[in-house]
């Protein structure tokens, strides 16, 4: 289901993150091969809406509710773990896995995933082809200062727009700041979640 890469591309990931701004991520396109079994696998996951503060989007449980969900998720990190570490010279192993639906309205606000505990090491979207391509939702990385450990400032660095059979992964850090810009219409459709130590 998932394509493999030659040493050559990466060798060239590597250089990518290496040299990424505002913080280290790729973007990894033409991922999966075998795109039908994957939308047979979500189709059996229900997904419930959730609102907050700073979110609106509806997604799967955090924990897959079916071994055929739970089975692709550990297909994902036995092809993408091993890669992964080599490419961002972090060691990760486990990671988790949920599908989001963002229709029109939905959004996620500037946030970092980093949280004390947690050992989330790399945070990536998966993005899947929709029936309603997506107007907006694209990922918004921000560049941040700080200043004596506090965030003193941000700017918008870089818009990934959430092209169909696109990887994006990126660095889990205090300055890692993103956002899911608002869909206007269409709906944008991923797997995402993080990597852990």
């Amino acid at each position: 289901m998932w394509r493999a890469w030659d040493d050559a591309a990466e060798c060239a990931l590597a250089e990518t993150w290496r040299t990424a701004s505002p913080f280290p991520h790729i973007v990894i396109d033409d991922v999966a091969d075998d795109l039908p079994a994957l939308f047979e696998i979500l189709d059996e996951e229900s997904v419930d809406p959730y609102e907050g503060d700073i979110l609106s989007f509806e997604a799967t449980a955090p924990e897959p509710r079916t071994p055929e969900f739970r089975e692709l998720r550990n297909s994902f990190a036995k092809a993408f773990a091993p890669r992964l570490s080599r490419i961002t010279g972090k060691t990760v192993t486990r990671v988790d896995m949920r599908a989001y639906a963002y229709r029109a309205g939905h959004f996620l606000l500037p946030h970092s995933d980093h949280q004390q505990g947690l050992a989330r090491v790399l945070a990536y979207a998966y993005y899947l082809p929709s029936p309603e391509p997506p107007v907006g939702g694209e990922l918004e990385l921000y560049a941040c200062d700080l200043e004596a450990g506090t965030l003193a400032s941000t700017i918008s660095a870089k818009l990934i727009s959430p092209a169909a059979n696109r990887l994006v992964v990126f660095d889990v850090s205090d300055v890692s700041l993103h956002q899911v810009r608002e869909v206007l219409g269409g709906m944008r459709l991923s797997l995402a979640g993080w990597f852990y130590a």
